[in-house]
């Protein structure tokens, strides 16, 4: 599962979460790991956000959720789906996506790419977000630059990966690999 935190304008208007420039970042990094196979992230990860609809600003620009929103979402939504994906793998970008799959606060500069492993055997790694606001954490783990950030991220995409890829290449179809337990 690729949790964010809300859904952005530019995503919506695309159709497809996870696509504003920033996020694109995300998309490279996981075109990188699979290469040379030509498998979009959708066949392998199901996406979505903590916070289902997009808060808006004034202006008509993106905003962080409140924490009313986050936690009504949390709430109603975001564990019910998670039960129904049955992700075995959580890769949650920014810090309340990460605490939303952990169920507490996350101090992303502790726990940038870490895993941790819920009761119910669900490993969750939260991810700085590739975004603006993010930079100086970013350089806070080490990450100089969004190239840095993307070869992070294949890396760590390659090895959380590595079994559902070796079963595609037997000839299983990305469809088949989202329901293998």
């Amino acid at each position: 599962m690729i949790l964010g935190e809300a859904p952005g304008r530019v995503s919506l208007e695309n159709g497809r979460p996870f696509s504003n420039p920033r996020n694109l970042v995300i998309r490279r990094a996981f075109a990188r790991a699979v290469a040379p196979r030509e498998i979009e992230p959708e066949a392998l990860f199901y996406f979505s956000d903590t916070v289902k609809c997009w808060p808006s600003s004034p202006t008509g620009a993106n905003r962080s959720p409140s924490a009313g929103e986050n936690s009504t979402c949390v709430e109603r939504h975001l564990g019910r789906e998670i039960k129904l994906a049955k992700p075995r793998l959580i890769i949650a970008f920014g810090a309340r996506a990460a605490a939303a799959a952990l169920g507490h606060p996350v101090k992303l500069v502790e726990m940038h790419a870490k895993a941790a492993t819920l009761d119910q055997g669900i490993r969750v790694i939260p991810m700085m977000h590739p975004s603006t606001i993010n930079i100086a954490g970013m350089q806070r783990v080490g990450i100089r630059s969004l190239d840095d950030y993307e070869t992070q991220l294949t890396g760590l995409l390659r090895i959380e990966m590595a079994d559902a890829l070796t079963l595609f290449d037997a000839g299983l179809t990305a469809a088949a690999l989202r329901r293998f337990d």
